[in-house]
């Protein structure tokens, strides 16, 4: 298992800077938004870093729009011009929903329930995963037992025999047996590929989403299992397409950093929904569609509040810049 606590701090850690560009009143689900959008990024690049390849990163509808852009226009707008992501947060939600699937029906909510972890319904929210971080923490509680009850099984058993051919011979007599292990090893790589996203290690990124690729196939997340196919091979000829850009997502870069805490980094899209909080705030943008003028000028005005706010927080929060524990690695956690 692995702590927060045992990653070295990066004393040379930087915080990354997230802003927002004017919002567009129309449809994002559309060629047209999503090509104008890939100029939009590219200009501001650009104006930037002269030269740089622009790093998009998008959900799945969204990524299969800009990948069929690329595929078209590959003159103007193609893998050489862009680099487009699969959101991590968003794959995120997509595996925990597909470990609900396999969990549904297996007696797991019960036995969360009869433990007094969760009540009944959030319990079962679990198999659907509403809420990421919480449906995230009871598979890592799950893992935990799970791995335990493995081992005092294995040494209530006492026998010479090895763990590796033990573990074999009991998923041969045990249809049980080999479900549950089936389910702890799927978490553990999760929480690992979650761990790549954390602490910013592409190459433990590539190599544990290409070890959960089956999943999205086997639970019929077909949309995701063509666009995480489509990821993955982007990613694994990212260092001979554009050498630069890997070198950079090598030092952790893939990702966005918004702290000095360690084991705190955060993928892209997330960032970008953290951003998207900000300029909503209480009520978002409820009534406003229906009344143009004021869209426009929560649009125009939304991004700039925002980053004003979040100046304001940070000189708030000029304390914590010789904090180097993450969050939780508290007395209390």
């Amino acid at each position: 298992m692995f702590h927060a606590n045992k990653q070295n701090v990066d004393q040379n850690s930087v915080t990354a800077i997230s802003a927002l560009l004017p919002l567009f009143p129309d449809d994002s689900k559309s060629i047209a938004m999503i090509k104008h959008s890939m100029d939009v990024v590219r200009k501001a690049v650009h104006i930037l870093h002269p030269g740089q390849i622009p790093v998009i990163a998008c959900d799945q509808p969204l990524y299969k729009i800009a990948k069929d852009i690329q595929w078209t226009w590959s003159n103007t707008h193609g893998e050489d011009s862009y680099v487009v992501m699969l959101g991590g947060l968003h794959i995120k939600m997509t595996l925990l929903k597909c470990l609900g699937d396999l969990l549904d029906g297996s007696g797991w909510t019960s036995a969360i329930t009869q433990a007094e972890i969760a009540n009944p319904g959030t319990a079962d929210s679990f198999l659907k995963a509403p809420h990421v971080k919480k449906t995230a923490q009871a598979h890592q509680l799950t893992a935990c037992v799970l791995y335990k009850l493995l081992q005092d099984a294995f040494t209530a058993n006492g026998t010479d025999i090895m763990l590796e051919v033990w573990m074999q011979e009991r998923r041969a007599s045990s249809p049980q047996f080999k479900f549950w292990e089936l389910i702890m090893n799927t978490e553990l790589s999760i929480l690992t590929w979650d761990r790549a996203i954390h602490e910013g290690d592409f190459n433990l990124y590539v190599e544990s989403l290409s070890t959960l690729q089956w999943i999205f196939h086997a639970l019929d997340h077909h949309h995701y299992a063509r666009a995480v196919a489509v990821h993955l091979r982007d990613m694994t000829t990212l260092q001979t397409r554009h050498p630069h850009i890997y070198s950079v997502f090598c030092k952790g870069n893939f990702t966005v950093n918004r702290s000095t805490r360690p084991f705190s980094r955060m993928s892209l899209d997330e960032s970008h929904e953290q951003n998207n909080a900000c300029v909503k705030g209480e009520g978002g943008a409820v009534g406003l569609t229906e009344k143009p003028t004021a869209l426009l000028r929560w649009m125009v005005a939304g991004p700039e509040m925002a980053r004003v706010v979040t100046e304001f927080l940070n000189g708030l929060e000029k304390t914590e810049s010789n904090v180097h524990t993450h969050h939780e690695d508290t007395a209390g956690m």
